[in-house]
Formats: C-alpha cells, sequence, structure tokens
C-alpha cells in the first residue's frame, strides 16, 4: 500500500496563491507521503479552470516532473474531467488521449478519466440506458490507445449519472479490456445513497486505484453548504475519520481484499486545510495499522 494526497485536497491554497506547486511536493514530503495524484484542474491558475488543458501547460508539467525529482514523492496518477454523450465527443477523445500520453511521459501509470459532467442526474429511468453504449464505446477506444503508453484507464464513482457499485461493475465488464479499471472513491457512493462500506467491498476486486475521504450525512438539510444526493440526502466533507462514514471498516475492507496500489486521501471539508490533510492521513495509518 502507498499512501499519498490528492492535489485536489491543496486546491484552495494553489488557487490563491498560498501554497506552490513546489511547496506542495515538500510539504507532502514533510509527512512521508509516498505520492501525489494530480487532479488536473487543481494545478490551473486562480480562476482559469475551465477548459484547462494540463497536456498542453508545458511550464507547469516541467515544475511537476522537477518537484517530484527533488523530493522523491512520485507523481502515481492523473484525474481528468471528460464528456463522452455531447456533440464535442472526438474533441473529448482528443483530449484524454493527450492526457494518457502526457501521463507516461510523467512517469505515471494510471488515467481517471470521467464520462460525463460531474454535474449530471439522470432525468428520467432510462437516460444512463440511453447513453451508456457510446459511453462504453469511447471507454473502450482510449484503453485500447492507453495499452500502447503502458497506463491503465479508469472511472470513478463521481457524481450522479455514472456512479454506484454495480452500475460501474457493469460498465468496466461491458469495456472489457484488462486496462480498464475502477477508481474506488469509498466516500462518492454517498451521493448515489450507496452504503459506503458495502460499495467499497463490491468495487475493490476492480480497483487500479482507491481514493479515501470522510463525509458528515444528515436526511434533512441542516443548513448552506451541504451537497444533496440523488435520494434527498445531504453530505458535507470531513476530515478522514472524523465524519459519518464507517471509516475504521472501509480500511479494514481495504487492506483484507488484499490491495496494495495507490491510495490518495481526497479532502474537501471546511478545516483549515493543511491541518486536516495530515488529520486525514494520521487517521487513515492509525487505522491501518489496527
Amino acid at each position: 500500500m502507498q499512501l499519498g494526497v490528492s492535489s485536489y485536497s491543496f486546491k484552495p491554497l494553489l488557487a490563491s496563491g498560498e501554497l506552490s506547486a513546489e511547496a506542495m511536493f515538500d510539504w507532502l514530503r514533510s509527512k512521508a507521503a509516498r505520492h501525489i495524484e494530480i487532479a488536473a484542474f487543481s494545478v490551473a491558475p486562480g480562476g482559469a479552470e475551465t477548459g484547462y488543458d494540463l497536456s498542453a501547460d508545458d511550464a507547469m508539467l516541467c515544475r511537476l516532473r522537477a518537484a517530484a525529482s527533488a523530493t522523491g514523492v512520485a507523481i502515481s496518477g492523473i484525474c481528468l474531467g471528460a464528456s463522452f454523450i455531447g456533440e464535442d465527443r472526438d474533441q473529448q477523445v482528443d483530449l484524454v488521449k493527450r492526457h494518457v500520453a502526457m501521463t507516461a511521459d510523467l512517469g505515471a501509470r494510471f488515467l481517471r478519466h470521467d464520462v460525463v459532467p460531474w454535474s449530471l442526474r439522470p432525468t428520467d429511468p432510462m437516460h444512463v440506458e440511453r447513453e451508456l453504449p457510446r459511453i462504453i464505446d469511447t471507454c473502450r477506444e482510449i484503453a485500447d490507445f492507453a495499452a500502447g503508453y503502458g497506463v491503465t484507464t479508469s472511472v470513478e464513482d463521481h457524481g450522479f449519472f455514472i456512479n454506484g457499485s454495480a452500475r460501474i461493475n457493469q460498465l468496466i465488464a461491458a469495456v472489457d479490456r484488462p486496462n480498464f479499471r475502477f477508481t474506488v472513491d469509498v466516500g462518492n457512493f454517498e451521493c448515489v445513497d450507496e452504503d459506503g462500506l458495502v460499495a467499497t467491498r463490491a468495487a475493490l476486486p476492480h480497483a487500479s486505484f482507491v481514493h479515501i475521504k470522510d463525509f458528515y450525512k444528515r436526511r434533512a438539510e441542516p443548513g448552506p453548504g451541504w451537497l444533496t444526493t440523488l435520494g434527498g440526502q445531504f453530505i458535507r466533507g470531513s476530515i478522514f475519520g472524523y465524519g459519518d462514514l464507517p471509516t475504521e471498516a472501509i480500511v479494514r475492507a481495504i487492506k483484507a481484499s488484499g490491495y496494495d496500489g495507490f491510495i490518495s486521501l481526497e479532502y474537501e471539508a471546511n478545516e483549515p486545510t493543511l491541518f486536516g490533510i495530515e488529520a486525514g492521513l494520521n487517521a487513515f495509518r492509525r487505522m491501518w495499522e489496527e
């Protein structure tokens, strides 16, 4: 098991300029993190996240390579937003393929891409079924392309449309490529009201990467700042181990599964960023050793 952090966790500090990409690597080294997973939009200049193309930002790529080399904190993978169901499908495929090549050039071997916009919610019971054939074909095309670079592609339980352990396991089986897998986010199943522990257990046999996070959960909306799930419940990010998910049981399930790859902490709570990340790393390490 190799524990690290997603750059998404540092987004508030990166966007404000309080933390540079280089300082992010330095901080991770000081906390004994083994790797960093780069969420592409998180290293965009503040205010320029929409439409940002990391594969075309040579200056940032050089900085990331240099920081990884200087600190020994490996770049483990890339996370990228994408949508394969719009009129710009071909352009989106080209974008993902460029990031595949970029992933390999950075010395990483894992690329998680979305397949629809994160915020998209099904509008009727057959909405997902209508879109699945195009999503399956596109994921297969990208996986075949990535195989030539030694890159494993994946989808994540992300958002509200392609989420849930059964749905993503179905997608993986339909794409039917050995290098197309599951980025298992132990918390995001809650967006579609699936129990995080049960879903994680179902997803782990197909995992190429694991994200750990925690949420507070409420049945009634406490006030502003809470995300409404597909089933009308309410969740909000917490420090890992501080929220309402059964994090200790989830960690035991990951360990019992034999998964021995990269694990990234994703932090999106309201406590100060560096405090929240460090507390989450420490909580996971304690749970793993118990």
